[in-house]
């Protein structure tokens, strides 16, 4: 089953809290499948659904913990996760009763999961969204790329943001034996929006993710740039010199700024790729420390000059 197949269904979706990408990425998904007549129904935490409410203000809103991820500033993923498992399994398995409860409230015929290892299904037709089939471990933590194979397994297929031919993100999305997929392309939340904006000469810093992440990373590029040409975008909550024009609030608005922009400076998470790989803007990537897949994508795009 691919997205253009679906119509007229009523179809749950929910996308993983972790930093507001997973948010961006699935707009432009949502609106395919509303234009499609499908009813979407959206679980999310309250700031996604602020979010979605800007793009989708008619579609139904159902208020859904997040996963409960703590980092610290040192920048170690696996050993912050680590010592949050338990909490995270628990979540994962409160979250299949209450999917269940969704469904049988609702009338679900298509249940949507973006990286959520626990909103699915036993009793309608599940579907998990990544474009990570294989995770960025070392060889010594091959049990945790074991797990999210065991755990995507749990799902009737899978949806891979990316071309067949693996092009934005590498050996990421390489197939794997067991698991039903579909490569159905990048998304961006930019393809709703006519394509011909005009560039306006400014450079825009986006910073996104884990707060603590994001703060460190606009610490660190914005004393190599000019501020009467920089415009940040970012949450409200990040410290930012007055000298900059910071645009936090309305994602209409940066979405406005980020389009026109002649030059985008950001990190390179894989939404950030497919925007860029959509918007074909001039670009600098950044990586977060000791987040290995930022790091990969970062090798695979050349230093961010241009995409392959």
């Amino acid at each position: 089953m691919l997205p253009e197949e679906i119509h007229n269904k009523r179809i749950l979706i929910s996308v993983l809290n972790w930093g507001m990408g997973h948010v961006s990425r699935c707009i432009g998904l949502i609106n395919e499948l509303t234009n499609q007549k499908n009813t979407l129904f959206i679980a999310g935490s309250s700031d996604q659904i602020r979010v979605f409410k800007e793009y989708f203000p008619t579609i139904q809103f159902i208020k859904h913990e997040g996963y409960p991820f703590k980092f610290s500033h040192a920048g170690n993923f696996s050993l912050n996760l680590l010592k949050q498992s338990g909490e995270l399994k628990k979540r994962k398995n409160l979250e299949q009763q209450e999917v269940e409860a969704y469904v049988n409230k609702f009338g679900i015929d298509c249940i949507l999961s973006d990286h959520r290892y626990g909103f699915f299904s036993d009793t309608t037709h599940s579907i998990f969204i990544t474009h990570q089939l294989n995770l960025p471990v070392r060889k010594l933590e091959f049990l945790v790329d074991q797990l999210h194979l065991k755990l995507m397994k749990k799902f009737d297929e899978v949806w891979v943001m990316d071309y067949a031919n693996n092009r934005l993100a590498g050996k990421l999305s390489k197939v794997r034996k067991g698991v039903s997929l579909s490569y159905i392309g990048p998304y961006s939340r930019f393809s709703i929006y006519d394509k011909d904006s005009l560039k306006v000469g400014h450079t825009v810093v986006i910073s996104s993710g884990p707060l603590i992440y994001a703060q460190q990373f606009l610490d660190q590029c914005l004393l190599k740039l000019d501020n009467e040409n920089t415009i940040v975008v970012a949450p409200k909550e990040m410290n930012i010199s007055q000298d900059f024009t910071h645009i936090s609030e309305s994602w209409g608005e940066q979405d406005k700024v980020i389009m026109a922009a002649k030059k985008i400076v950001s990190k390179s998470g894989y939404s950030t790729i497919m925007d860029l790989d959509y918007l074909k803007t001039e670009h600098q990537l950044y990586t977060t420390k000791g987040q290995r897949e930022q790091e990969y994508l970062y090798k695979v795009h050349s230093n961010g000059k241009k995409l392959l």
